[in-house]
């Protein structure tokens, strides 16, 4: 080799040294978790409060967040491989986890309450629309089978006098629920903000609220797929040391919690308020709640499964572990 193909090699070494390290160093790491959650959810504000907070950094964490339109298909985003834990309704995570063996369990409450049937505002003034049971042989858009909004409208339809076939239950994107509602399809029900949204803008008045339904009822909860869990538990202690830290903080610090729900949803303040009041922030898991819930997806056959079956799909369902060192002294 002469001099000149010896310093043409050197060049060529460094250069290909320099490229690959310009990739290696370019190139964004992976993160530690990725974490799914639902678009425009004030129900989930403890993620929003913990990313606006720093707290996953200050837990080490480097987390990948996707947004969902519905729990049913933040499932498939389980299901797909897409997120490694979500928050998401407990209704979604049961009827799916059931009837397509999604293999994901829950391990703390994200909310109680927080749902509401809302009613075309000129049907209730004029009077023809004033109770559920005025809802007979109208649409009621809800947002899906596999959500809690669809068990609420069954119960609430139940407690009228009602079920699920005396109206026409029709699904829905929530973001366009209230405008599309008719004197034919005079109503529908959704998670806060949606229902304090229309009710702001003058379109809908509120025919009965979630926790007049079912006082404290179950609604979000945190989840994570069991093969993550097995994989990387240390990852998910960490997540729900996060979740409890967030809940806690909204609990100990409401007008700050509210602000960042506001400069979250970027909606109408009033609206984010009356929203933010009627939603319970609690990380503590409402098990006999989710008992009863299973049940009746049993008894309306949405779920196939034996009322015998319940107490082993429970057990492994719900996975309070981790939650339990979050909350020890």
């Amino acid at each position: 080799m002469n001099q000149k193909q010896g310093i043409a090699l050197v060049v060529a070494l460094v250069i290909v040294t320099s490229a690959a390290l310009i990739v290696i160093v370019n190139t964004p790491a992976a993160p530690d978790v990725r974490i799914g959650y639902l678009s425009q959810d004030i129900h989930q504000l403890a993620l929003r409060v913990a990313i606006v907070n720093g707290f996953f950094e200050e837990a080490g964490l480097k987390v990948d967040l996707y947004q969902y339109q519905n729990g049913a298909y933040e499932m498939d985003g389980f299901q797909g491989g897409q997120i490694d834990m979500g928050y998401l309704g407990a209704a979604p995570a049961i009827v799916k986890s059931i009837n397509q063996e999604i293999a994901v369990t829950v391990l703390a409450a994200v909310n109680l309450e927080g749902s509401a049937i809302s009613v075309l505002k000129s049907e209730y003034d004029e009077g023809r629309i004033t109770s559920v049971a005025d809802l007979a042989g109208k649409t009621v858009y809800h947002p899906g089978p596999a959500t809690v909004q669809n068990f609420l409208l069954r119960l609430a339809l139940n407690q009228s006098g009602l079920t699920i076939n005396d109206i026409n239950a029709e699904t829905a994107r929530v973001q366009d629920m209230a405008l599309s509602l008719t004197p034919d399809a005079p109503a529908y029900i959704a998670w806060e903000p949606f229902p304090s949204l229309s009710e702001y803008d003058n379109i809908t008045v509120p025919l009965v609220l979630s926790g007049e339904i079912w006082p404290r009822h179950p609604c979000c909860v945190v989840g994570a797929s069991d093969s993550f869990i097995e994989a990387h538990p240390d990852i998910v202690q960490k997540v729900i040391n996060v979740h409890v830290r967030a809940e806690k903080w909204i609990q100990d610090n409401p007008a700050e919690a509210l602000q960042i729900a506001i400069d979250w949803l970027e909606v109408a303040p009033e609206a984010v308020e009356n929203a933010f009041n009627r939603v319970i922030f609690d990380y503590a898991l409402n098990v006999t709640g989710l008992e009863m819930y299973l049940s009746y997806l049993i008894d309306e056959s949405v779920v196939e499964m034996d009322y015998s079956e319940m107490p082993t799909f429970l057990n492994g369902f719900v996975n309070q572990t981790f939650l339990d060192v979050a909350t020890s002294p």
